[in-house]
């Protein structure tokens, strides 16, 4: 069975829990009745670990004074208290939830009816969204500093230590929170407060994996400081999973927590622990729900932000996972990772390496076939990344032992480290195999295209280098053949999500892509600038434009820094005007009409910002400094809006 929700367009709202489809209304109700219950801390139908912030809002002081709460028929009032943000509505975290569907009812004496939500609580552990545990997995705990995991599960106590920022520009541990050290300083949040910088770091297992909960702490008081909002972080690479991470995401961001921001993040919120975008978005839930817990009110927005791995991590999550993330900033991005690039690269570097026509092409020619600029011609740090098309190669083998991974011959039954078995769960097996579907796929493709019919080949390389390419085996050695993707693994990866179309909830959030430019490294670089064209591309193509995303880049840490900060804080601006906006328009409609002036692509050169558009054949500053190039598919003819 595939555990997650077949995403049609427009994409259903509605989540798939425990292999079951739920849709209730927010609210609720069942019939008209002046209480309205919520859940505050994560949609109803994903409350998790057996608790939940519960607001219950009334339509008077009255009914609010006598209103009585229960969870499954047991009064659970006492859990609430008055709520300082809304005086018609009293909040609390609300314990003791059963696995499964709960009811939580709301009546006041004298009301003619009341009200009552059904709460569907997941285990703490999961799985919440992404169906059964990937077995087998290997704990990290005690090298992540929680010490030995104390089921299989990889439990490990919380362990909470506090820090404070230090004049020279360091955290260092504080053992008293209360404490002021001589070298502690302050710091001005966004909303404009100045605080002690202190910070409070809590470090757990949630879902398996090890999450960091970062917020400012003054006087040792828990989000004091804190600017009501959330910032997410994702990590990159991409690995096939079985383990817990060998690092987490969030942390001691300074860029982020000096503004007042909670900072979330987790072991498996980072691709090169598992390249799953649906056990990240679970985890993000999971953390989410449990940090809004801790701080005892939701908090007003969440952005997203990540690199490489990371921002296929926030596109996929704000594409197919409503409330999750309000806003994003992807840097060194790429579109997803159902259709990845990398496979091509390492066929093209076998090509150049083991044929003769491929060892008599120049570097030129090289340059001219793969559209890259590496001094070689080649892209071999592009084909690093297909490691998880190998079912030998694509795990960390510092953490999963290699034997028990697959081996044809002398382990046939062990762990297959690719891709697409790390997503089985969705993709389903082939039943010819017993392996994972899989959406690889090179057949028709005219590599060098664009270089024969520019003259930098003759018909005879053109031909020869499409006669010996070659593809992936079922295992992901290369073979003659080329490959070619299993049809149903198609279907599934359009119908669920998996690819990055640019539909779904995908307008309803603001994005500033990041570039860090390295499209001029000598050796060759994995994250090419135009893998951010091709994403606008594919928002042009569904949408008709490009209204809700940005485009900024810089090179060199001066600008790269400043770049960064820029869009900490143009997201910031951008979704606090969302959030303040009450005119009743869509929420892609407010995305737009509440976009910044500054809101524009840009680019930072010597320390300054340059706007200017971001287009493929412009001359402005930015275009001319940091020019995109290009990638296999697309000299061989592929469009940028094509998946």
């Amino acid at each position: 069975m595939r555990f997650q929700s077949r995403v049609k367009r427009p994409l259903a709202a509605a989540m798939v829990v425990a292999g079951c489809l739920l849709a209730f209304d927010a609210a609720g109700a069942v019939a008209a009745s002046p209480l309205r219950i919520e859940v505050l801390s994560s949609q109803a139908n994903r409350v998790t670990g057996g608790d939940a912030l519960i607001g219950v809002t009334a339509a008077n002081s009255s009914t609010k004074r006598k209103m009585v709460l229960r969870l499954n028929g047991r009064v659970v009032t006492s859990s609430l208290s008055g709520d300082p943000a809304n005086n018609k509505r009293k909040t609390g975290l609300v314990s003791g939830m059963k696995q499964g569907r709960n009811w939580l009812t709301a009546w006041a004496p004298g009301q003619k009816a009341g009200s009552r939500l059904a709460v569907y609580n997941s285990p703490l552990q999961g799985p919440l969204l992404s169906g059964p545990h990937q077995e087998p997995f290997y704990c990290t705990t005690e090298s992540l500093g929680l010490g030995p995991a104390r089921n299989s599960n990889c439990f490990a106590p919380t362990k909470v230590s506090w820090y404070y920022r230090a004049s020279d520009n360091s955290f260092k541990p504080l053992a008293n929170p209360t404490d002021r050290p001589s070298d502690m300083v302050q710091t001005t949040t966004r909303d404009g407060r100045i605080v002690d910088y202190v910070v409070r770091l809590e470090q757990g297992v949630v879902n398996r994996a090890v999450y960091n909960f970062a917020t400012l702490a003054a006087g040792g008081q828990i989000g004091n400081g804190w600017n009501g909002r959330f910032f997410y972080i994702y990590g990159g690479g991409c690995s096939a999973g079985h383990q817990q991470g060998q690092g987490a995401s969030g942390g001691l961001d300074n860029d982020l927590l000096r503004r007042g921001f909670v900072v979330l993040g987790s072991s498996l919120n980072v691709f090169n622990t598992s390249c799953n975008d649906v056990l990240s978005a679970e985890t993000t839930s999971m953390v989410k729900e449990h940090a809004i817990e801790e701080m005892g009110r939701p908090d007003a927005w969440t952005a997203g932000m990540g690199g490489s791995g990371g921002s296929v991590q926030i596109q996929m999550i704000a594409q197919n996972y409503p409330g999750l993330l309000d806003g994003i900033t992807p840097g060194a991005s790429f579109p997803d990772n159902s259709s990845p690039d990398y496979p091509d690269c390492r066929l093209l570097q076998n090509y150049f390496t083991n044929t003769t026509t491929g060892q008599n092409l120049s570097n030129a020619q090289r340059r001219a076939i793969t559209g890259m600029t590496a001094t070689d011609g080649g892209c071999g740090p592009l084909s690093n990344g297909a490691d998880v098309v190998r079912a030998q190669e694509g795990c960390v083998e510092a953490v999963v032992p290699s034997s028990v991974i697959f081996d044809p011959l002398t382990n046939p039954a062990g762990v297959r480290c690719t891709l697409w078995d790390n997503m089985v769960n969705i993709y389903g097996k082939d039943p010819a195999t017993g392996y994972a579907r899989r959406t690889l796929d090179n057949t028709g493709i005219q590599y060098g295209l664009q270089a024969y019919l520019n003259g930098n080949i003759n018909l005879k390389r053109f031909m020869d280098l499409n006669e010996y390419i070659g593809g992936y085996d079922d295992n992901g050695n290369l073979q003659a053949a080329r490959s070619v993707a299993d049809p149903e693994a198609l279907k599934i990866a359009y119908d669920t999500g998996r690819l990055n179309t640019g539909a779904g909830n995908w307008t309803s959030v603001p994005v500033v892509d990041r570039r860090a430019y390295q499209d001029d490294v000598s050796s060759g670089n994995v994250h090419q600038y135009v893998n951010t064209y091709r994403t606008r591309a594919r928002l042009d193509r569904y949408n008709g434009n490009h209204d809700n995303q940005v485009m900024f880049r810089a090179d060199g840490n001066m600008n790269v820094n400043a770049m960064d900060s820029a869009a900490i804080d143009l997201l910031s601006t951008w979704l606090d005007a969302i959030k303040a906006d009450d005119s009743g328009r869509s929420l892609p409609q407010k995305v737009v009409a509440d976009k910044p002036v500054d809101a524009v692509d840009a680019c930072w050169i010597g320390g300054n910002r340059i706007d200017g558009e971001a287009a493929i054949g412009a001359t402005n500053a930015c275009e001319t400094a940091y020019p995109p190039h290009s990638l296999p598919v697309n000299r061989a003819g592929k469009p940028l809006d094509s998946i």
